[in-house]
C-alpha cells in the first residue's frame, strides 16, 4: 500500500473494530501487510533483514491515529498542530484590551492612541518513547497481534498527551488574576457571574468545561428537585446536564496520570471558556521515529520496537479565560 492509503487503513482499523479489508478482518489485513514488509515469512532472518520497513509502518499508523485521538478528544479546549521536523508553528493570542473612544472637541483632531498588542508564542518540543516487547515464538508462528500492538503504542502517546495537557490546566490555575478566578468552594452564582465577567472580557459567549465529576456538581447546586422529568432523565443518562443557569457545559475526557493510578484532571475545577477559544497548544514535530530497543543486558527470547515522537505542551496564559473551584 502507498503511505497514504496505509494511514488510511490504520486510522479505519483503528476506530472501527469491525473494519474489513476485501474479504479478511482488519487485524488480518494489519498482519498481511507486516508480513509483506517482512518478506513473506514470520523468521528471525526476515526480521533482521527487514525489520526496518515495518518499523516504517508502525510509524506511520501511530501518525495516523494519535493527532485525531487528540483532536477527538480536546477539540474543544486544545489547538493540536501537526508539523514537519525544524517548523515551529506560531499560536497567537490577541490582546484582550477593548479599544477606548475619547471625547473629541470641536476642530480638534487630537485624540490619544492606544496600542493594541497581540502576543505570540511557539512551543519548544521533547522526544517521547514508547516500548513494546513480544515473545520471539509468538513471532515465528505468526500469531502477533500487530493490530493491538499499534494501537497500545497510539494510546500510550495519547494518554501521555492528555495527563500533560491535565497538568498544564492545572498549573495554570494558580496563574490566573484573582479577578479571573474563584478561589474554596464555589456557588452557583459565583460561577453565573464569573462566566459573564468573561464573556464580557472576552467581548464572545462564553462555555464551561470540566469533567463528568465536576460537571455533575453544578446540577446539585441548582437543586435538583425543580428539574422536569426531561432533566432529570439528560442527568441520569449523562451525568451531567447539557445547560445549567444558560451555560453550555462540555465535558473533558478523564485521564490518568502516568504510570500513576490516579486522574489527572480535578474532578474539582470548572473552566470557563469564550466560544472557540483554545487555551493549550500541542504540537507534534515530524514523523514519528521507531527503532529497535537497547537489547544490552537482556537474555530473553523476545523482540520488539519503540516508538518516538517530538511533543510540546502549553498552556496559553494570556488567553482570556476564567476557573472555578469546587471545594
Amino acid at each position: 500500500m502507498e503511505k497514504n492509503d496505509f494511514m488510511k487503513f490504520a486510522r479505519d482499523l483503528y476506530f472501527h473494530k469491525e473494519f474489513t479489508k476485501g474479504e479478511v478482518s482488519g487485524q488480518e489485513a494489519m498482519r498481511n501487510a507486516i508480513l509483506d514488509a517482512l518478506g513473506g515469512e514470520f523468521t528471525p532472518t526476515s526480521w533482521g533483514k527487514n525489520k526496518y520497513d515495518v518499523f516504517e509502518l508502525i510509524s506511520e499508523a501511530v501518525d495516523a491515529v494519535v493527532p485525531r485521538l487528540l483532536t477527538d478528544q480536546f477539540a474543544n479546549i486544545a489547538d493540536v498542530r501537526t508539523v514537519a521536523l525544524g517548523e515551529k508553528p506560531i499560536f497567537q493570542v490577541k490582546d484582550p484590551k477593548a479599544i477606548r473612544v475619547g471625547r473629541v472637541a470641536a476642530g480638534d483632531q487630537d485624540i490619544r492612541r492606544q496600542t493594541i498588542k497581540d502576543t505570540h508564542y511557539s512551543i519548544e518540543t521533547e522526544d517521547f518513547g514508547a516500548s513494546v516487547y513480544t515473545e520471539l515464538h509468538q513471532f515465528m508462528t505468526g500469531t502477533v497481534d500487530w493490530s493491538d500492538l499499534i494501537d497500545r503504542v497510539a494510546q500510550a502517546f495519547t494518554n501521555h498527551i492528555q495527563a500533560t495537557i491535565a497538568e498544564a490546566l492545572n498549573d495554570s490555575y494558580s496563574l490566573l488574576d484573582a479577578t479571573d478566578k474563584i478561589t474554596g468552594k464555589a456557588t452557583l452564582d459565583q460561577i453565573v457571574k464569573l462566566a459573564e465577567r468573561i464573556q464580557v472580557k472576552s467581548n464572545s459567549n462564553v462555555e464551561v468545561y470540566g469533567t463528568k465529576a465536576a460537571l455533575s456538581k453544578l446540577a446539585e447546586m441548582a437543586n435538583v428537585n425543580l428539574y422536569s422529568g426531561s432533566m432529570k432523565d439528560e442527568l441520569n443518562q449523562k451525568g451531567y446536564l447539557g445547560v445549567v443557569r444558560g451555560l453550555k457545559l462540555n465535558e473533558i475526557p478523564q485521564a490518568f496520570k502516568v504510570n500513576k493510578d490516579e486522574f489527572a484532571l480535578d474532578d474539582n475545577k470548572l473552566l470557563i471558556l469564550p466560544e472557540g477559544e483554545k487555551i493549550v497548544g500541542v504540537v507534534m514535530e515530524g514523523d514519528a521515529i521507531t527503532v529497535e530497543p537497547d537489547y544490552t543486558g537482556r537474555n530473553d527470547l523476545q523482540m520488539g520496537f519503540k516508538t518516538i515522537e517530538r511533543i510540546g505542551i502549553m498552556a496559553l496564559q494570556m488567553k482570556v479565560y476564567g476557573m472555578a473551584d469546587l471545594g
